[in-house]
Order: C-alpha cells, then structure tokens, then sequence
C-alpha cells in the first residue's frame, strides 16, 4: 500500500505507545484525529512505522529534516511532518486505518499499560 502514496499516506501501528495498536481516525476518507495512548495532542500523533512520503514530496521539501535531537520527545515525527504536509493532505491506507498491516516491534516484552480497560475505539481491530 506504501507503493500507492502520492504525497504522504498513514495507517495503523499495532503494539505501540502502551497500547495493542494506535492509528489515525478517519472519516468521509479523510484524517480526523488520532486514537493513541500518549499526547493526543500532537500535531501528527503517529509513530514513524505509521506512515510513508514520497520522493517526488522529499525532493520538493530540500531544507525538511527529521531531527534524530532538537525535538521533544515524542515529537520527531510531528516536527518533521509538519514541514511537508498538513493533517487535511493526509493519504489513509490499511482500509481507512481500520487494518494492522504493522507492528512496531522491540527485542522486549510488550508493554500495554496504556490499554484502556474498556473498548474506546470506534472500529474493532485484530492486532
């Protein structure tokens, strides 16, 4: 599905952020906000396993940089897809975010201490 992204696509991440899966939500098509465990409030609340760029947007953007220090933690990906895309541009995959194709995976035990106790999801996903 990375193949088809004309400028910048999203999908869910399983296992991440304390959580079975995060992903952004979606209506009409289109990215409404994101279900995560940690700082809804970020700009681009995804991990960098959730999305893809497109060369064509990377060679058009020569001065964005995705900063490995300088950013607030949890905000690399935030900060660097804010200097080439919005939110409303966004391209979503895995069935309007309703797929775990992905998993942001560790050499450690997973930790799901951000999993809410009860369903707060609008869709039911398989992880």
């Amino acid at each position: 599905q990375m193949r088809t992204t004309r400028k910048v696509s999203v999908w869910p991440v399983g296992l991440v952020g304390g959580r079975r899966y995060e992903r952004p939500v979606v209506e009409n098509g289109k990215v409404v906000g994101w279900y995560t465990g940690w700082r809804a409030d970020r700009p681009f609340a995804i991990d960098m396993a959730g999305f893809a760029v497109s060369l064509q947007v990377i060679l058009s953007h020569p001065k964005a940089v995705f900063k490995r220090r300088g950013s607030q933690p949890g905000m690399q990906e935030s900060d660097f897809l804010k200097q080439i895309t919005t939110v409303e541009e966004l391209e979503p995959k895995a069935n309007n975010c309703t797929k775990v194709l992905v998993w942001h995976t560790r050499t450690e035990k997973v930790n799901l201490a951000n999993e809410p106790k009860h369903h707060l999801d609008t869709v039911t996903i398989e992880v």
